[in-house]
């Protein structure tokens, strides 16, 4: 049975697939998959199987010709190739044998071992796949799920089945995952959100779910969910795009930064070059010390720029950490810090790299030391897999948009570079987590640390 793809490249690792630019040629009763990033008029489908390749989201109904919607997962587009095409392959054999009246009982028999072998085949695949796979009944409730599924949302422990998907969201999330169920059902359509999920043991991961109604005599009795993880993509995509930001911010403040210093350099060399021989000795020591500070604030610019730089390539080590802990150490080895107090979980344990931790506390630390404030307040708590550590201080607070005080060489001290809270944010979207700001708390400012308790999710735990 000839397979097509039309649309854009055919998906690497996809095989006894056929890439055609148009739908004039390709035959009936063929399978067809139809790439989002092309256009198709949907009358030009004629008697295909049809499926619409997306990663994107689907917030309009699709035509009657459009079996349904996958996501662009080599995996599981040579599963379908591979089923459909065994079972189109069974059904011709079936044909033949049925016309041969002599052969009606065997054609019969044959059949019905290879619809058995394909819906052991098709559950082998759906019970190994590495996606969440489930489906939900009218009530949001989860009537079927993959072995992945109890693994990652409950770990072998409860089923899983009986119980509302909405369960198992972090707080925030719900709603979306509500309107999907909504939607899927009043409206019939697919949809796609993004969506985090409480996992087994407390930690948090970030998932697509990409949902498709099931109908049967005009009714949609369930939605059949596919869920990926995306967990590490998105804290990726979010450091990448901070990366690129800061660097472009960095460039543009370059110059504008080594403009003042190197304008005092140029305007005391210039005296000294005309007063060679009358210069005394008191504006000779004047002249060398401006020329001296400008010359130490560059290479102080040039030092913390190194270390924002280091910050970024930094590998992370990864490791149960006490953040109770590691915040005491960062204060008792402050020069400056006030009388600090901490509250909340002194216990309080998290999956993460201490060292980008300890780096962006450190940054905060210094930021809320400058204000002046004669004690500061540290809170430590945990929920929704995140641990927070926050600084309060009781300074004036922030005034400026939050955006800007993370911008490199943003400060109000003059004499400071101003790449302390850009290096913290970074440090934080390293192990995907991030930075919460309350600027005015009357008095002060509150600077949260977010931080992932667990990036790892039970698929990974049980492969290590």
């Amino acid at each position: 049975m000839d397979v097509f793809w039309y649309g854009g490249p055919v998906p690497a690792g996809v095989a006894g697939v056929r890439q055609t630019e148009t739908l004039d040629g390709v035959p009936e009763k063929s399978l067809l998959f139809l790439d989002d990033r092309g256009r198709v008029q949907w009358d030009a489908i004629r008697g295909q199987r049809a499926y619409l390749v997306s990663d994107l989201p689907i917030s309009t109904p699709l035509p009657e010709q459009v079996v349904g919607v996958i996501p662009r997962d080599a995996m599981v587009i040579q599963a379908i190739v591979t089923l459909y095409t065994e079972m189109r392959e069974s059904y011709d054999i079936g044909d033949k044998l049925i016309r041969s009246l002599n052969e009606k009982e065997l054609a019969i028999q044959e059949k019905q071992k290879t619809m058995l072998r394909d819906s052991k085949r098709y559950k082998a695949i759906i019970r190994n796949a590495t996606d969440l796979i489930f489906a939900l009944g009218p009530t949001g409730k989860i009537m079927f799920c993959n072995e992945t599924v109890q693994n990652y949302l409950a770990h072998g422990h409860k089923p899983v089945t009986g119980r509302a998907l909405v369960d198992y969201v972090v707080d925030d999330d719900k709603d979306p995952v509500r309107d999907m169920v909504l939607s899927g059902f009043r409206k019939g359509v697919p949809s796609k959100i993004e969506a985090r999920f409480r996992l087994a043991g407390g930690k948090t991961g970030i998932f697509s779910c990409l949902s498709t109604p099931l109908a049967e005599d005009g009714h949609i009795y369930a939605l059949s969910i596919i869920g990926r993880d995306i967990t590490d993509i998105r804290a990726m995509q979010h450091r990448l795009s901070l990366q690129a930001k800061d660097l472009t911010l960095m460039i543009n403040g370059l110059s504008h930064e080594l403009r003042n210093p190197l304008t005092v350099i140029g305007a005391y060399t210039k005296r000294i070059e005309k007063n060679d021989n009358g210069l005394n000795t008191d504006l000779m020591g004047t002249a060398l010390s401006g020329i001296h500070s400008s010359i130490r604030r560059i290479e102080e610019m040039i030092v913390r720029i190194e270390q924002y730089e280091t910050m970024v390539n930094r590998r992370l080590a990864y490791a149960r950490t006490n953040l109770c802990l590691l915040i005491s150490e960062v204060i008792s080895r402050h020069p400056a810090a006030p009388e600090v107090v901490i509250e909340g979980e002194e216990e309080i344990m998290a999956y993460t790299d201490a060292c980008h931790v300890q780096a962006a506390f450190s940054r905060i630390l210094d930021n809320a030391v400058e204000t002046g404030s004669e004690r500061l307040l540290v809170t430590l708590s945990g929920h929704d897999g995140y641990a927070s550590i926050s600084l309060r201080d009781y300074g004036p607070g922030v005034h400026e948009d939050i955006e800007t005080i993370f911008a490199p060489f943003t400060s109000s001290d003059p004499m400071k570079i101003g790449l302390g809270l850009t290096e913290a944010r970074i440090a934080m979207a390293k192990i995907g987590s991030h930075i919460e700001v309350v600027p005015q708390a009357y008095p002060g400012a509150v600077f949260t640390l977010k931080i992932l308790m667990d990036r790892r999710n039970t698929i990974r735990d049980e492969a290590v």
